[in-house]
């Protein structure tokens, strides 16, 4: 491929190619140049960004559009990512998407105030119509990254939902984290410098496996590793500087600590050599934004003018971060992204262009061969085509079907065992955990104590009996199991997250089978061609196999029965007894009370009847789940099947009716043979341009 190839000019190969298959009909490659000239029109780049919630995660995409776009709270606001679409000379809107059956928004002045105020809880909207918002797609372009000015690319930011959130928007927000890290092309995974030790030694989402996964896997995955916040390191170094030689030996020290522990935290996650930027968002938000935040800004860069004196700047912006990382990014995209995707547009064109040159040569061979030769080879060729061919189509769907059911039951395999060993062996565990959890709750603690101490102290909880739990008060039970109902929902899908990561490996075992499939129709298909060419003589054009994708959810909604939970109420009992006293006159008659029973409040939880209701509200959900899932990946890998052997059997009996056309030519070779030298002249003059460039 020439090394500055353009799109425009591979355009303009298609529409030479375009122009030709117009004149001689030719649906077939007509439909595939307009699928490549689609591709080459909608090419889209997506990045997203990962971080847990109050770590710059806004700020810094704010930083990218040189302007504060996104609002930057530290709590969950809509139900789902925010897509960011950049493209040439792109028009700046909202499109805000709401749960309530609203029609669809656009919004194209006060883009800024407008997202912040769609972008709220339902609960801080002070206006009805920013309520019930599911999600935001953003229109704007960035400043700085000129890929978005690039023909070649639209490129597409995801701001996904912080994972770490909790509440309503919780496991939603893990999930669609997770689907968005498998979708895109990169992956910015932040960090915030001030609670770096804490994200680093937990992975409760799953996040690091699932970048470990695709980084492992897909060789066009790139992953930077970003730590946010990096003046807090800066804070750190200056804690006990008295002077301004102390500040210069304590330069970078903390800054290096963060991206060694970064360094280690990623090797122990399988990523050797990770790329690694250190970001200060909020100063470079505030060194592009025309805002009266001068103040801060100015303290910050004279910290740099007294250290580095002429110098300051180049060291000041090396500091800030933004910079080199979209220096990086634009030439990641430039040069290994673009010239992949306009090398396949290339192949595409080049492979259409060689089929029609090889049908036409072949054709012009055999015409010019004596009327006996050629008639010799076409019929050696058909009935090459009805019956070897044949039989090696029908060896080859019978290793398809085998190498399919070997797939399927394996994935089968694969899907109950995770579902047994991830779920179903937990629930002994999660009926313990939601007992403790609701003994908590009901001697009066909060959600998020309740939880911390359900986790630490449940194993010491018994489910063969009845449990009495005294309480210090009384209390209202249907509280207390909409607590626990809703908790156990939280419950199930931590351990969703266990399956979720097992999804990798069937994606792993469904690209083993691609792989399998590819190789079988590769075989066949070189057996297939060689054959044909022996047989007439002539090159014949290839053909490729084609690819599938797959995917599904799981939910989960728990039902516990008022049986699980009782609360009964015992009253204090007294009863009356004499005080007096045969010997003291003044002591007849009189008597006292006295409490024999003491009030007695009881919380009575049958385990029993709460793993049964686990169970049944586990396999309800779970049978649903599992039967979609298996057959998604049945579904997906007999289509692959089906596909390829339809391919296989449509180039079969394509090349059979050109041969049968051909075995008429030959009758009449010498009229045939002009007709066929004319358009191979045609092809040579409008694809002329395009032999230049190869």
């Amino acid at each position: 491929m020439q090394n500055n190839l353009t799109k425009s000019e591979l355009k303009n190969k298609i529409e030479n190619l375009e122009k030709y298959f117009s004149k001689y009909k030719n649906e077939s490659f007509t439909e595939k140049l307009e699928e490549v000239k689609q591709r080459l029109d909608n090419q889209e780049y997506k990045i997203a960004v990962v971080a847990n919630m109050s770590s710059g995660k806004s700020t810094f995409i704010n930083a990218l559009f040189g302007k504060e776009v996104l609002p930057a709270y530290n709590h969950a606001t809509t139900d789902s990512a925010t897509y960011i679409y950049s493209k040439p000379n792109i028009e700046k809107k909202a499109e805000i998407f709401f749960s309530d059956n609203k029609e669809n928004l656009e919004v194209f002045e006060n883009i800024e105030s407008e997202i912040k105020q769609y972008a709220q809880k339902d609960e801080d909207c002070k206006d009805d119509k920013y309520k019930n918002v599911e999600k935001i797609d953003l229109y704007y372009p960035f400043e700085n990254l000129q890929t978005s000015s690039n023909e070649d690319f639209s490129i597409t930011f995801i701001d996904t939902p912080g994972p770490n959130s909790t509440g309503d928007y919780g496991q939603k927000h893990k999930d669609q984290t997770r689907s968005v890290l498998n979708s895109v092309d990169m992956a910015l995974f932040t960090f915030d410098y001030g609670q770096l030790d804490a994200n680093l030694k937990s992975d409760e989402q799953g996040l690091w496996n699932t970048i470990k996964t695709r980084y492992e896997k897909d060789k066009n995955f790139e992953v930077y590793f970003l730590i946010n916040k990096i003046d807090m390191a800066m804070e750190d170094n200056f804690k006990e500087v008295k002077n301004i030689d102390d500040a210069k030996k304590q330069w970078g020290i903390h800054e290096k600590k963060a991206i060694e522990k970064l360094k280690k935290a990623s090797k122990d996650n399988g990523i050797d050599n990770p790329k690694i930027y250190t970001i200060a968002s909020k100063f470079a938000l505030l060194d592009r934004n025309d805002t009266d935040w001068d103040s801060p800004l100015e303290s910050f860069q004279k910290k740099f003018k007294n250290i580095f004196s002429d110098i300051w700047e180049n060291e000041y912006i090396k500091y800030i971060g933004i910079v080199e990382l979209e220096n990086d990014i634009n030439q990641y995209i430039n040069t290994s992204v673009r010239n992949k995707i306009l090398k396949i547009a290339l192949d595409n064109i080049s492979t259409t262009k060689n089929e029609e040159l090889i049908s036409l040569t072949s054709r012009i061979q055999t015409l010019s061969k004596p009327k006996e030769e050629a008639t010799k080879n076409v019929n050696k060729a058909l009935k090459f085509l009805e019956v070897e061919a044949m039989q090696l189509e029908m060896d080859m769907n019978n290793k398809f079907q085998k190498e399919s059911n070997k797939t399927v039951e394996k994935i089968i395999d694969s899907i109950d065992s995770a579902i047994q060993n991830e779920l179903y062996s937990k629930v002994d565990e999660i009926a313990k955990i939601a007992i403790a959890y609701a003994q908590e709750i009901a001697n009066d603690e909060k959600h998020e104590i309740a939880i911390k101490m359900a986790k630490r102290g449940y194993k010491d909880i018994s489910l063969d009996k009845i449990l009495e739990i005294p309480l210090n008060k009384d209390i209202d039970t249907d509280s207390v199991l909409k607590s626990m109902q809703n908790y156990m929902g939280i419950l199930f899908n931590d351990y969703k997250n266990n399956y979720l990561d097992v999804k990798s490996d069937l994606k792993n075992s469904f690209a083993e089978y691609e792989r399998n499939i590819s190789k079988i129709f590769r075989q066949v298909k070189d057996n297939l061609n060689s054959q044909l060419k022996d047989a007439l003589e002539i090159d014949i054009q290839t053909i490729e196999m084609q690819t599938i994708d797959i995917d599904s959810t799981l939910g989960f909604n728990v039902s516990i029965p008022d049986s699980v939970l009782s609360y009964k109420y015992q009253k204090a009992e007294y009863r009356t007894e004499s005080t007096s006293r045969w010997y003291n006159p003044f002591s007849w008659g009189s008597s006292k009370t006295v409490k024999t029973k003491d009030e007695k409040h009881t919380l009575t939880i049958n385990p029993s009847d709460l793993k049964n209701s686990i169970e049944k509200s586990m396999t309800e959900s779970i049978n649903q789940f599992s039967d979609k899932e298996k057959e998604n990946y049945k579904q997906a890998i007999f289509k692959l099947k089906n596909l390829n052997s339809n391919i296989f059997q449509d180039f079969r009996l394509n090349k059979q009716d050109e041969i049968t056309k051909l075995e008429a030519d030959i009758k009449n070779s010498e009229k045939e043979l002009v007709v066929v030298e004319k358009q191979l002249e045609d092809f040579n003059s409008l694809t002329k341009e395009n032999e230049c460039h190869q």
